[in-house]
């Protein structure tokens, strides 16, 4: 299982913005064959940070889904809502096992 940890840092006047552009993403995400995880979160102490963790059956799921017209579309939304750069780390995912 491939999983990756997003940290992304909105504006204060974009939050609401943000919310709606990720949730498109967020829904086609869950609609893939390789997606086995895709929560939207956001930090309880600073209400513009929000990490994405996403979980995939493998590499080519993850690959999959960077093609797909509403990572296209929420990738080129973001830049004009973020306050600094997208922060990833990836991980291999252990338990639960993916079979």
């Amino acid at each position: 299982m491939n999983v990756t940890l997003v940290e992304i840092n909105i504006k204060p006047e974009r939050v609401d913005e943000f919310l709606e552009v990720f949730r498109a993403n967020h829904e086609g995400a869950l609609k893939e064959p390789g997606n086995l995880r895709f929560d939207v979160l956001q930090d309880p102490e600073t209400p513009t940070r929000f990490f994405i963790y996403e979980a995939y059956k493998d590499e080519e799921a993850v690959q999959a889904h960077k093609k797909t017209p509403h990572y296209l579309a929420c990738v080129e939304k973001l830049e004009a809502l973020m306050s600094g750069p997208r922060q990833k780390r990836s991980f291999i995912g252990l338990l639960p096992e993916v079979k």
